[in-house]
């Protein structure tokens, strides 16, 4: 072990796959804990008077959360291997950020006022990283949690900044530890700060009692290659109306008499559809047919769709045609019922950056140049909304969240603040193929049901679909590259939790710890050379 911390070449090659192990596998988020203590120890094993000091700690800090990166995350290749690689080496910068001002602030402070400081500049990282433009949080601290979710039931009061605040407290305290004689208060210590938060979880798990009404849902996988089939101008592209048979004829063989909702995938229907003349589209015209059939369904699916707006560029995000004037084109959710003489629908509002949005666009133009990456769904700079929307019935409100739209804890919060009592994911995961991708973007729906102690219902093209209760633990699941249908009964719960109701406070409060850390820092820099000057 003191081998391994000695020796710089061993710790870059060893804490990206601790690093990485959450991602991965059940308690892998042992190795968040391990990892940090490793990177601390590199920052020390540099001497105060080595040549280039600052540069070789950069240098290693960003190799290893580089390879930490590709490691989690590879499987974004085979979409297209130049823009995975351009967002594992812009991810890998802004990760960088943290440690870099805990380095010269470290200069200034205490070293436990400074690893303070580190965990809340990391922290402060995270939130900004969830609310900007260039937002891919895939990586936070707190994600790591989700194959491991019976861990952090107390998500419903912190979100996901919590696991990144507990993984942090752990690291230090072990980090101190392992610098000092150990003695018996040590492993006290040590044991609190990983046990209290352990076992309040497992409190909160095994006493948790569902809440809320029951509905029964169905989920659709229809299982068409997003490469090959599902799209127009593919090899073995299946006509949308094909594609509407194939949907309904799985639903038709689960639904019942009792079913209230049948939940198709992102881009369920890609014929590209005008919203004001919505059902003079064979496949829409299909579902009415069904629903005529079937009147107590409700069905809500992806699509594509357009807004024209004439010669009034109405958005920032209308683009021009000729023939028709400025319009957007928008990833879509649309929620249909027998005797509604209207389609609801919600625009995805969290684009994924490069994909289907270019955020900050005139300065990522003059970096990237024209690089587009595909991470799922569709391409291209699509139109949004600005607020979240909810589908009602006459019994149940759904959120309707577009793929990577679930990987935002507080951005979900925002249906359920909106009166949604059932959580609804639709997604195309097939991008990423047979590949660690779409198994982790399932297992952060657990996040998502713990945050709001609601049960999802998740739909998928290709990946994973399925359902989880309230506690996040998976009550039924379908096979990878499958073509499958679920039912199953859920509770609708009304309550709102902690976390609902105040979001991620503590990215708040670190944002605010970081200014005062760092002006503090800045002050004593500035005290000390006064009093040099003075001498």
């Amino acid at each position: 072990m003191r081998k391994l911390f000695r020796n710089n070449w061993l710790i870059l090659f060893f804490t990206p796959l601790l690093l990485s192990l959450a991602w991965y596998a059940p308690m892998g988020f042992v190795g968040l804990w391990i990892g940090w203590v490793l990177l601390l120890q590199f920052e020390k094993n540099l001497s105060s008077n080595s040549k280039f000091r600052f540069l070789k700690f950069w240098g290693g800090v960003y190799g290893i959360l580089f390879l930490w990166n590709l490691l989690t995350t590879w499987w974004v290749k085979n979409a297209t291997l130049e823009g995975a690689i351009a967002m594992m080496i812009a991810n890998t910068l802004l990760m960088t950020f943290p440690w870099v001002v805990f380095y010269h602030v470290k200069k200034q402070l205490s070293e436990t006022w400074a690893l303070i400081a580190l965990a809340v500049f990391w922290i402060t990282f995270e939130y900004a990283h969830l609310n900007w433009e260039l937002s891919w949080t895939w990586l936070n601290l707190g994600n790591g949690f989700a194959y491991s979710h019976w861990a952090v039931q107390w998500y419903e009061y912190t979100g996901t900044l919590g696991g990144t605040l507990w993984v942090w407290m752990v690291s230090i305290v072990l980090w101190k530890i392992l610098q000092e004689n150990f003695k018996r208060k040590h492993l006290l210590i040590l044991a609190s700060t990983i046990l209290a938060p352990l076992l309040l979880s497992l409190i909160i798990y095994f006493s948790y009692q569902e809440k809320g009404k029951p509905i029964e849902i169905v989920v659709v996988q229809p299982n068409i290659d997003p490469y090959t089939e599902k799209f127009i101008g593919t090899e073995n592209f299946i006509p949308y109306d094909k594609q509407a048979e194939i949907l309904l004829n799985l639903a038709k063989s689960k639904i019942t008499s009792n079913t209230q909702l049948l939940l198709f995938p992102e881009t369920a229907f890609d014929e590209g559809y005008d919203e004001k003349s919505i059902f003079q589209y064979i496949p829409i015209q299909k579902m009415i047919v069904f629903l005529k059939q079937n009147s107590q369904v409700a069905i809500l699916g992806g699509t594509t769709s357009w807004l024209i707006y004439g010669n009034k560029k109405s958005t920032t995000t209308a683009r021009y045609n000729e023939q028709v004037g400025f319009y957007d084109v928008f990833n879509t959710a649309m929620f249909l019922r027998n005797g509604v003489d209207s389609v609801a629908f919600y625009h995805k509002s969290k684009l994924v950056p490069l994909v289907e949005s270019m955020p900050y666009a005139e300065i990522i133009t003059k970096i990237f140049g024209n690089l587009i990456i595909e991470l799922g769904g569709t391409s291209g700079g699509l139109g949004f909304q600005k607020e979240v929307e909810v589908f009602q019935d006459e019994n149940f409100a759904y959120a309707p969240i577009i793929c990577y739209e679930s990987i935002f804890g507080e951005y979900v919060t925002d249906y359920v603040r909106k009166g949604a009592n059932i959580l609804c994911i639709i997604t195309n995961d097939g991008w990423w193929g047979d590949t660690p991708g779409y198994r982790q973007h399932w297992q952060m729906a657990r996040l998502r049901a713990i945050e709001t102690r609601r049960a999802v219902a998740r739909s998928a093209n290709t990946g994973i679909s399925g359902f989880f209760n309230q506690r996040g633990d998976v009550i039924e699941q379908t096979s990878f590259w499958v073509r499958d249908v679920r039912r199953q009964t859920l509770q609708a719960n009304t309550e709102t939790t902690w976390y609902v109701r105040f979001g991620d406070w503590i990215g708040i409060l670190a944002s605010w710890l970081s200014l005062l850390l760092f002006f503090w820092a800045l002050t004593l820099k500035f005290w000390k050379k006064k009093e040099t000057l003075w001498e």
